[in-house]
């Protein structure tokens, strides 16, 4: 369908000028309700990721791949925050440390999520040339 393709590119270009209008007017500092339930909501959204990966996995469940790659994309997202937010000096560097460690287990997610997807099924060609 033309909107598959349509839809995501207008939108990507759509945000590109709301994306330099954010740079230029937002504040280099501010302060956050709630800072504490937000970081730890994104960790508890993490561990449900990791854990149903890995359930997902154990039991060769082709729904495997959706759940690494939405894993995945969440600890990218709190490696990236983890380092912008981080304070300069020792801060940072833990921070730098510990989003390696993120990133390095966000790509064992796409790796198991890769690993495990399922056999194509008759017609899986068909639908795929599917316009």
């Amino acid at each position: 369908m033309a909107g598959d393709r349509l839809v995501p590119a207008v939108a990507a270009v759509g945000l590109v000028p709301w994306t330099a209008g954010i740079a230029a007017r937002l504040p280099h500092t501010a302060v956050a309700r709630h800072w504490n339930l937000a970081w730890a909501g994104l960790d508890l959204a993490i561990i449900a990721g990791l854990a149903l990966t890995s359930l997902l996995a154990r039991r060769r469940d082709g729904r495997v791949g959706p759940a690494a790659t939405a894993t995945a994309t969440l600890m990218c997202a709190d490696a990236w925050f983890d380092v912008c937010t981080a304070a300069a000096g020792a801060p940072l560097a833990a921070s730098v440390t510990e989003a390696a460690l993120e990133l390095a287990v966000a790509g064992i997610c796409l790796a198991v999520g890769m690993r495990h997807r399922p056999a194509p099924g008759p017609g899986a060609a068909a639908r795929r040339r599917t316009p």
